[in-house]
């Protein structure tokens, strides 16, 4: 089937991962000339935040003009796939989502087998879903796209005025905020792993979701961070960011680490994507864009373990009986020290890395994968 356009279903307008994700893949059917009709899902209460030249870009993208052959793609968890009903009549409808632990939730494989196709972004997505029941004549590999026009080596930016000052090597976490996220096991690791008068500063900017005030999650990190490294050595914000805000607090700090067992981890990409050194887990999502030569892995132990207690207790929809890599913190305090003492490795994976994100995962690249799995010429 030759298709002759894209009938959008997804969060555009939401600044969390999922929001991040869509606005990228439409960037990549812009790159691939494959007209589009945007159907934002969610609330647009987030517009403010991701600014209104990307509003605005949105606005203009989105058109009725998309053929009389066009397929459906709804991006988000698969209980919303049917959720939304397209105002034209589509020939294919294909989900896109993910999942981060060693299997889906019970009642995805049916929802994602009443789809035509499935798209997930790594390899370890194909293994945990088709292992889960999902067909896998209907999966496909579809790696997450990177906008490599905002996110690229030397671009300009705004210094950021911390207060106490940044110490002279800093590492940076984002993150929606959420027990799976492991600041706990992060901050652990760092306050084992540096002292209070060595040179190193750990930021953490916590994006906060419905269900959780600012008040809340800074009730929760101080409960995990010794009071004398707070804010002193450890730096929390929860005040929203627009995308330039937080570009400037990326080329601010000196590398990335993840301790997300996630499915992608896209600010770990974005980092990667302006030369910085990043690490991230050698397991999950990261795998796929993530390796020794343009990142730092953490080795995670041989066995899985159980999804944290709390997850499954308030989650059991999604997390009971479920199991995920085992972070020790010495592992991650390993990683973090050896960023912080070999300065030539952190240059050159931040060159290698920037090379990978720009090469393998513009929306140029990302669009011609998507070009010819819709089966549409170059």
């Amino acid at each position: 089937m030759t298709c002759t356009g894209v009938y959008w279903v997804g969060p555009v307008y939401d600044m969390g991962g999922y929001g991040n994700v869509s606005r990228n893949y439409l960037r990549a059917l812009e790159a691939a000339e494959i007209p589009v009709h945007i159907a934002p899902t969610m609330a647009s209460s987030h517009r403010l935040e991701i600014g209104e030249e990307t509003v605005q870009w949105l606005e203009k993208l989105s058109t009725g003009k998309i053929g009389d052959s066009p397929v459906c793609i709804q991006h988000g968890v698969p209980a919303h796939f049917h959720m939304h009903v397209p105002s034209m009549s589509t020939k294919k409808t294909i989900g896109i989502t993910l999942f981060e632990t060693d299997r889906v939730p019970q009642d995805w494989p049916s929802q994602c087998n009443r789809m035509d196709e499935l798209w997930v972004p790594s390899k370890f997505n194909y293994d945990t879903f088709s292992r889960s029941g999902v067909d896998a004549s209907k999966l496909r590999v579809v790696p997450y796209p990177i906008n490599v026009t905002r996110f690229y080596p030397g671009r300009p930016y705004n210094q950021i005025v911390f207060s106490p000052p940044l110490r002279k090597f800093s590492f940076l976490y984002v993150f929606g905020f959420d027990f799976r996220k492991g600041v706990d096991l992060l901050i652990d690791a760092f306050c084992r792993e540096f002292g209070r008068d060595e040179d190193a500063s750990l930021v953490l900017k916590a994006y906060v979701h419905s269900g959780y005030t600012p008040e809340k999650v800074m009730s929760v990190i101080r409960s995990y961070a010794p009071e004398e490294r707070l804010f002193s050595q450890i730096i929390v914000i929860v005040e929203p960011f627009e995308e330039q805000e937080l570009i400037d607090l990326y080329l601010n700090c000196d590398a990335y680490i993840s301790v997300d067992r996630a499915g992608w981890g896209m600010p770990a990409m974005e980092m990667m994507s302006l030369g910085k050194p990043a690490i991230g887990l050698n397991w999950g999502g990261y795998t796929e864009f993530m390796n020794k030569e343009n990142s730092v892995l953490i080795e995670p132990e041989k066995e899985l373990v159980p999804v944290d207690a709390k997850l499954q207790s308030e989650r059991p929809e999604y997390y009971r009986s479920h199991m995920w890599a085992d972070i020790r913190q010495e592992s991650v305090g390993k990683a973090m020290r050896e960023l912080y003492e070999n300065r030539s490795r952190r240059e050159r994976i931040g060159r290698k890395a920037a090379f990978d994100m720009h090469f393998r995962y513009s929306p140029a690249a990302i669009g011609n994968k998507i070009k010819e799995l819709l089966g549409m010429s170059r």
